[in-house]
Order: C-alpha cells, then structure tokens, then sequence
C-alpha cells in the first residue's frame, strides 16, 4: 500500500489490504461494489453532488470499522477518495471523447477483461450502484418516473438484488437480454454523467435538464433524444 508524496499509489489494492484486515467490517464493501458505489454517486441524476459527509458510511454497510490509528485512516480513506477521482477523471475524458468522436470507450470495473462479462460480476457492481441510488431516491425516482430519462434506469434493473420478492419464472432469453444490458451500461453511464452536468447549470425550469424529444441527447451521441435514449 505504498504511498508517494501524499498520494496512495494502488487504490485498490490499499483498499483490498484492508478488507483483508481483522480491522475491516464483514459488510464492508468489496473492490467491484465499490467501484460500482463510486460511480453511483458521481453520476446521480441531480444538480448537487452527493457529499462525502453523506456517503463515506456507506463504505462499511452495517458495522462500523475499528482502525489502528490515524495513519491508518488517512491510508484507507485516500486510497477510497484516490479511487473517487479517478473514476471522475475517465468518466469525463470518456464523455468528451463521445462527444468528439462518437466512441464510447469507457469501462467500469466489470468490463475490466475484453472478454463478456459474467453476470455475477456485473451483479455485484450494480449491487454497489443501488446502494449509491439510494442516497438520492428523489433524483432517482424522477429519472425512472419521465418516460424520457426512464432509459437511463433500465439497463441497470435485471441485475437488481430486491429482497423479499417473489420469485417469478425467468424468459427464455433472460440470459442474452442481461447481456445486451451490461454491455449498454457504460454508454449509460456517460449519459448520466451528462444529464448530472446539464442538471447543475439550468436555472428556471420545472424539470431542469429533461430535454424534449427533438433535442439533442444528453449522452453526446450526437442524435436527438427520442432517437438514443429516449427511443422506446
């Protein structure tokens, strides 16, 4: 877990070392949740970032964590905040390069292999995710409610862990759907992080930021909105 002039050199491997520790909680969350968790929070679909004030706790779950000393607090602590900016920083460069390009080359940490990836996998991301939409339930349930900005909710639902649900039989091409929703995630992504910017600079409207079917998409593809992601 070296560090180089204040700034932690490995993040995740900081943050696993410390999961590996008596001193991390059971509950605490694991390198691909918070990965998941992170992005969630950067991405909210509202006009103010959620603080870390607001969902530093989150980071453990349900038990709190029992450090050794400050040294060991500023250690895990900048490696979670040293991972935060990062993902800021290739979610932005990623954005613009859509924007400029058309290309969406962004990767979350379920898509670190070139290979599909496996289900289980994005499951544990999204679970960090949903931990992270809870944090804001209102900009949320805006966001699912508007037919417009409902696609930018779906891909994420098959991978959904609801407790107490029934169960109910899966289709016979719930695999291959699961698929096309994991791959379209990162787009999603990008297309949040746009709608959050939108969101922080309009003034005067009822629904800042929710634009009209005939503009421009606010993922940067370049179509009009009804034609990406607010296609049906």
């Amino acid at each position: 877990m070296a560090a180089i002039r204040g700034v932690i050199a490995d993040p995740a491997a900081a943050w696993r070392a410390f999961l590996a520790s008596p001193n991390a909680p059971k509950t605490a969350l694991s390198p691909l949740e918070l990965d998941g968790y992170l992005t969630g929070i950067i991405v909210a679909p509202q006009s103010a970032p959620i603080m870390p004030s607001r969902w530093l706790a989150g980071l453990w779950g349900e038990d709190e964590p029992v450090f050794e000393n400050e040294q060991q607090i500023n250690l895990v602590l900048g490696a979670v905040m040293e991972r935060y900016n990062a993902i800021v920083k290739e979610i932005d460069r990623s954005l613009r390069r859509l924007e400029s390009d058309r290309v969406c080359d962004y990767r979350p940490m379920f898509l670190a292999a070139a290979s599909k990836p496996e289900h289980d996998a994005v499951r544990t991301w999204v679970r960090g995710f949903w931990k992270a939409m809870i944090l804001a339930p209102e900009a949320w349930n805006a966001t699912a409610e508007d037919e417009r900005t409902l696609p930018l909710v779906r891909p994420f639902v098959g991978f959904f862990e609801i407790e107490d649900q029934e169960p109910f039989e899966l289709r016979d091409d719930a695999d291959e759907l699961l698929d096309e929703d994991a791959a379209v995630i990162p787009h999603t992504i990008l297309a949040l992080r746009k709608l959050a910017q939108v969101l922080a600079t309009s003034t005067g409207r009822s629904r800042p930021g929710r634009p009209g079917r005939n503009e421009p998409c606010p993922c940067g593809s370049g179509q009009k909105y009804k034609r990406c992601c607010g296609r049906d």
